[in-house]
Order: C-alpha cells, then sequence, then structure tokens
C-alpha cells in the first residue's frame, strides 16, 4: 500500500488549466471546487437550483448549472461526483454515456466496491472511470463549510476501473496533486476492507460506549461527570452525523460485520482473562498495542481525521474567552473544537482548543503566548 510512484513524474501538460465538473457542493464537493477555482481553472458545479446562491457565494469563482447533463454539455475533461453512495451510482450512469471521449469520471464515495462495480456496467470504452475517497473531513457539513485547504497533507485513495495508460489519468493525478492530497492506488475490496477495521467499526464503538455511560447514568450521574476529559475525547466522533453514515454501514455491512465479529472474539479473550485473573496476558495485550500504535503514521490524515489540542490556562475574568477567539481570528486561524475544561471562581481555569494540523497548533501556540497566554499542548489522533 505505498504512495505510487510511477506517477511521480508530472504530465508535461501537467500545469495547464482544465476544465473541472463537481456534481454536489458538500463539504467534500465545495472544497473540491473552491480549490480548483481558485487555482484558476475552469469549474462548473451542479447542486440543487435553490442552492446556486449560496453555492456561488462560498465557490465565485465557478460557474453554476442546473444539471447534470447540462454539466456534460461543457464538455469538463474530469467530473467529479461528490453526492452520497446511492445517488453516486445514479448519477454515474446518467452522465456516462453523455460526456465525451476520454472524459474522467471520478467519486468521494466513502465504500468503493458498489461503485464499482456500478461504473464497470455502466461506463462505456471511450470514457475513463477513477473511484475516489478523499481521506478528509470536518465536523461541520454543507458548502458554507468548504475550505480550499481541506486535501492538504490527505490520503487520497484511487482506484481505476482498469489498467488505464499513465498519461490518461494524468490529468486526474495533476488535479489531485494540486489540491494538497498524496496519491494511494488501492483496489476497492482492500479499501473496503480497511475502511470497515479503521474508520466504520471505531464509530460504532464510540457510539456504543457514550450510550453505555448513559445507560449507566441514569442511576448514577457521577457516570457522566468522569467522562469528562479522555472518555470524551477518545468518543468524540459519537457526534456524527447518522445522515453521513447510513449509507456507507449499508453499503459495506459484510466488512463491518466481520470485523466486529473479530472485535467480540477479542473481548470474549480479554473478558476471560479477567475472570480467571489471567494479569499477565492483559499486561501482554497493553505491550502488543504499544508497540503496534508506534507503527501508524503520525501526522497527516487517514479514515479517521486527526485534531491537535492546545490548551490554555487562564485567568477568571471576562471577557478571556472572546480575547483568545479573536486573536486567533484575526490571524485567520479556524479553531476546530473548544471545550472549558476546568475553571475555578477566582482563580482561573482552563481552555481546551483543536486544530487540523500541527502546523496551526504551533502557530495559534505562538500567536498566544505573544498575548501572554500560558498553554499546554497536547496532540489528540482521533
Amino acid at each position: 500500500m505505498d504512495e505510487i510512484k510511477s506517477f511521480s513524474l508530472r504530465d508535461p501538460f501537467g500545469d495547464s488549466l482544465r476544465r473541472i465538473g463537481v456534481i454536489g457542493c458538500g463539504l467534500i464537493g465545495g472544497s473540491i471546487a473552491l480549490s480548483l477555482s481558485k487555482s484558476g481553472h475552469q469549474v462548473f458545479v451542479v447542486d440543487l437550483p435553490q442552492n446556486e446562491k449560496k453555492v456561488l457565494k462560498q465557490i465565485p469563482f465557478a460557474a453554476f448549472r442546473k444539471s447534470p447533463a447540462e454539466l456534460c454539455s461543457e464538455s469538463p475533461e474530469i467530473i467529479f461526483v461528490c453526492v452520497p453512495s446511492d445517488e453516486t451510482i445514479d448519477i454515474i450512469r446518467e452522465i456516462a454515456p453523455e460526456v465525451s471521449t476520454g472524459t474522467i469520471i471520478t467519486d468521494v464515495a466513502g465504500v468503493k466496491l458498489p461503485v464499482m462495480e456500478a461504473a464497470r456496467m455502466s461506463v462505456p470504452e471511450n470514457v475513463v472511470f477513477v473511484g475516489g475517497h478523499p481521506m478528509a473531513g470536518s465536523e461541520k457539513s454543507g458548502v458554507e463549510a468548504a475550505q480550499p485547504f481541506l486535501f492538504q497533507n490527505a490520503v487520497y485513495v484511487l482506484s481505476p476501473l482498469k489498467e488505464y495508460p499513465k498519461k490518461v489519468v494524468s490529468p486526474l493525478i495533476d488535479v489531485i496533486q494540486q489540491l494538497g492530497a498524496r496519491i494511494l492506488f488501492m483496489d476497492a475490496v482492500q479499501h473496503d476492507k480497511i475502511a470497515a477495521a479503521t474508520s466504520h467499526l471505531p464509530q460504532l464503538l464510540a457510539v456504543e460506549l457514550v450510550n453505555l455511560i448513559n445507560e449507566l447514568s441514569a442511576n448514577d450521574e457521577n457516570f457522566n461527570t468522569l467522562a469528562a476529559g479522555g472518555f470524551r475525547d477518545m468518543t468524540r466522533i459519537a457526534s456524527s452525523d447518522f445522515a453521513v453514515w447510513k449509507d456507507i454501514l449499508s453499503s459495506n455491512r459484510g466488512n463491518i460485520r466481520e470485523v466486529l465479529k473479530a472485535f467480540v472474539r477479542r473481548l470474549s479473550e480479554l473478558n476471560e482473562a479477567l475472570n480467571e485473573e489471567e494479569i499477565e496476558k492483559v499486561k501482554r495485550e497493553f505491550e502488543t498495542a504499544s508497540f503496534a500504535r508506534t507503527k501508524i503514521r503520525k501526522g497527516g490524515k487517514g479514515f479517521l481525521h486527526p485534531l491537535y489540542d492546545l490548551y490554555v490556562v487562564v485567568e477568571d475574568r471576562v471577557g478571556v474567552l472572546r480575547e483568545i477567539t479573536s486573536t486567533l481570528a484575526d490571524a485567520g486561524i479556524n479553531i476546530k473544537d473548544i471545550e472549558l475544561l476546568k475553571v475555578r471562581e477566582g482563580t482561573g481555569g482552563m481552555f481546551r482548543l483543536s486544530f487540523d494540523t500541527e502546523e496551526i497548533l504551533n502557530r495559534s501556540a505562538r500567536i498566544l503566548e505573544e498575548q501572554d497566554f500560558q498553554i499546554l499542548r497536547k496532540e489528540f489522533e482521533g
């Protein structure tokens, strides 16, 4: 699963401006359109007609088209399909017969196999299809949350429908690199198995861990009180919108059930070890996990989006939070999450600020230190 080296040499026409189509202007589609239009590409976007004003407000350099058919008439070289998985398949079937010869169609669906199977049945020989999944996201959704740097240092998985010549797919390679992403080629089956274990299972575990504490807290509110801090950080993704997950869980249910079975087996073995007081076995589990975690790449973005935490020690005075947020806002820094961790009346407390990247965290720390704030750092890998 190494980054593909055969595409390290850029297409001699790779820096030319292209005609790009984006169907669906949510967070991902909107960010693709915003980034590429700012880079000078001619970008055509498709969304619901009632969304035209807010789409063009967020992506002012793009041209709005009311339907996929209208988009196809503009003869884009590359079309990004950025809608939910079930709609993705319908859109591919609709546009594949209508696009010009050599057009590259790609998608951003989080489960690849159903999309690839649909493309195999509906994409003609003269059209190129490359499945895609950018490893980037946000707790926010919709075109209003679109940002041009969303894909910086993100892994971007590509699954070509077949073995195309390099020159055929090089326009897509070039455009994705311009987004700031790192390309990883992977077949759909492998992608969906890995996603089930590293993204879909953790999402379900976070949901059920929070639900367990909620259930236990019915008889003792202290469960909620003591779940603050590490537990809350660990289960951050439990706040995800089910509307986003519905299609993913349905489309990849086979792989998810397999990893769930494997995880239940491990929990059962751990329960037995505790029952029989085999503490040495539990110790080995800790040691294995500690070593295994060192092999997981730090930095970058994977299936689960890491956040980088900064702790700001503050005085108990009016306006201190506004001072922090306005200072960072003036510097163009976006805070991804904020939480008051502790406060003691008359003495002060501490805020946790979360950022997208370590670079932004370090910049924020320098700015706040210049304003005489005391700071602590801690990286949390979601």
